[in-house]
């Protein structure tokens, strides 16, 4: 995973001046212009970066709630878990609830 200053140095590269529009003209960002947007783009990737990791592999996250609904079996298949653990004396609902639990985990 990248960090906020490869984020930058990588935009940066892509980026090498950025215009705007005034008027109907094209007309190139101030430096303190260019380093804001820079600087904003950059954190927007790296917090997108951080957020798929997680979402991907589990971890604390305040959107937490919702990766878990996400991720949890649809409401017939959960009972459809329920009926066969009261059939079958097993546990499989309460394994497949925990285990999401566990990948997303309140902060």
């Amino acid at each position: 995973m990248a960090t906020l200053a490869q984020w930058k140095t990588s935009i940066k590269a892509d980026n090498p001046s950025l215009t705007k529009m005034v008027d109907g003209n094209s007309i190139a960002l101030s430096t303190a212009e260019y380093n804001k947007t820079i600087d904003e783009w950059a954190k927007a990737s790296f917090d997108q970066e951080i957020a798929t990791s997680i979402k991907e592999n589990g971890g604390k996250s305040p959107n937490y709630s919702r990766y878990r609904a996400e991720a949890y079996p649809s409401i017939g298949d959960q009972l459809d878990m329920q009926y066969h653990d009261s059939v079958n004396g097993t546990t499989t609902w309460a394994d497949a609830i925990a285990a999401v639990k566990a990948k997303y985990a309140k902060p």
